[in-house]
């Protein structure tokens, strides 16, 4: 187990694309959060003032959670591409550690990318206030809630487009089923489903880093789950999917 962790490391952390999409997600955030956040501020006197920092979860996991996914979807889908998943599985003794072993690097790096971004955000905020003379009052929001929101949605994402990679095995369709299924799929699943569309899997994820309500101030998503039913919603999609993808893993073909 301990070779196909390494090896999969290794993919990782000496592909062009991990440090491209990694750096492009910390300058986008660093600058919504500097110039957007920080210089041009929001509400700061407010019912919802104490709210501000909370409401900034859901713009940044929207926004490295994508990116933190391509880098998840293009460790295997590389392999399909470029035919060296034939080489991965043989020297593996077992597919099932293969796929164990992506699954452990990806939610190792999502992990860490997401607590750099979360504090980079959050530095970017402050420092943004500072530079335009803003003062943030308190907030009802906990650094390590901020964080653990992030990571939790970043890694649902990207565990989702390991996911698709496993399940299509093409780089094209799998980017085109993360960046257009969750939005438009569920989008027109919603107007049938009406208020059940709250139970759809990336639509539950979301109510993870919903924005929070006050009296007098409506929430952006309009959530209707708490976070903690929301992440256990996606938790049972993510279960069954991969249920279903570890057996397809196993009995096709390796090309």
């Amino acid at each position: 187990m301990i070779p196909a962790l390494k090896a999969e490391f290794r993919k990782l952390l000496t592909v062009r694309s991990t440090y491209v999409i990694t750096g492009l997600a910390l300058l986008a955030i660093g600058f919504v959060s500097l110039y957007a956040e920080g210089i041009k501020g929001g509400d700061l006197a407010g019912p919802s003032a104490s709210l501000y920092l909370a409401s900034t979860i859901t713009q940044h996991s929207a926004l490295i959670s994508i990116l933190g996914a391509l880098v998840a979807l293009l460790l295997l889908t590389h392999e399909y591409r470029y035919n060296t998943i034939t080489y991965t599985l043989t020297a593996a003794n077992s597919r099932s550690k293969v796929l164990f072993a992506k699954i452990t690097a990806v939610s190792v790096y999502v992990f860490g990318f997401a607590v750099i971004s979360g504090l980079v955000g959050l530095l970017c905020i402050t420092i943004g206030m500072t530079m335009a003379g803003h003062t943030l009052p308190n907030q009802d929001i906990s650094i390590l809630t901020y964080l653990g929101k992030m990571v939790f949605y970043c890694e649902g994402w990207a565990l989702a487009a390991l996911l698709f990679a496993a399940l299509f095995r093409n780089q094209v369709a799998a980017i085109a089923v993360l960046l257009v299924g969750p939005n438009t799929t569920e989008v027109l699943l919603s107007l049938f489903l009406k208020e059940h569309a709250v139970y759809l899997p990336f639509t539950a994820l979301s109510q993870v880093v919903a924005a929070p309500s006050v009296p007098g101030f409506s929430s952006i998503t309009g959530a209707t789950l708490s976070p903690m039913r929301g992440a256990l919603v996606f938790c049972i999609y993510l279960v069954v999917g991969w249920a279903v993808t570890w057996l397809l893993f196993l009995k096709r073909d390796a090309s």
